[in-house]
């Protein structure tokens, strides 16, 4: 009996191990592509609708929880799919398949804040607000890299944020599986963000991590901050 119980227990720690290491969403860096063709405006117009309207037809099916640009072009998915059914859907979307994109899709958990989906709302009730965008993106080229895995550097960072920032609402933070890095979405009542604060991250300032900053157009209470 003992030993059932134990193989039980194993087989429990195994598969939420695993379902961990996968991540319970998917995130997808939509990088606009530098080398893409020169195209007439109709036709990247036509791409640009057909884009959109994929978008809401994959947040009605409940597969994405939410899309925005950056203001300075290129944006962000997050999906409530695994890995395998985020690139099965990601073909389905004609300005991706067009080549306007260079993609990168991580597996990730909330390591800070959770997700809220909208998915009961009407799209005409849905608010879209302007935050700030921040990415932690581990250089394995330095040998510190492993360090970066333990994430509580930017825990850390998070910390002070909330502690001693008033004017900085830290909405959530991302945790990318495979030692892959975080992102971190906050709200500042400063225009341009806090890019000076968040690059004081002890590996950013080690050369362990790289960061970038950006603003983001995005729907508001994905973070479940109303």
């Amino acid at each position: 009996m003992k030993r059932t119980v134990f193989l039980i227990l194993l087989f429990v720690s195994v598969s939420l191990s695993a379902q961990t290491e996968r991540g319970r969403y998917t995130f997808v860096f939509l990088n606009t592509d530098p080398d893409r063709a020169e195209l007439p405006k109709n036709q990247v117009d036509s791409l640009q609708a057909g884009h959109i309207a994929n978008i809401n037809r994959l947040v009605k099916e409940q597969k994405m929880i939410a899309a925005g640009p950056y203001y300075t072009g290129g944006g962000i998915f997050i999906f409530d799919t695994n890995l395998e059914e985020t690139q099965v859907v990601l073909d389905s979307d004609p300005a991706i398949a067009a080549g306007r994109f260079k993609l990168e899709v991580y597996p990730f958990d909330m390591q800070d804040g959770k997700i809220c989906t909208l998915w009961h709302k009407n799209e005409a009730d849905i608010a879209m607000t302007t935050y700030h965008f921040v990415r932690y993106e581990t250089d394995f080229d330095h040998d510190g890299a492993p360090a970066a895995k333990t994430n509580r550097f930017t825990q850390t960072l998070i910390d002070n944020v909330k502690y001693k920032e008033k004017g900085v609402n830290v909405l959530g933070v991302l945790n990318f599986t495979e030692n892959r890095g975080q992102v971190v979405i906050y709200a500042s009542d400063k225009e341009e963000g806090n890019e000076n604060l968040f690059s004081t991250h002890e590996l950013v300032g080690k050369g362990v991590m790289k960061m970038t900053h950006k603003k983001l157009y995005f729907p508001e209470g994905i973070f479940c901050e109303n």
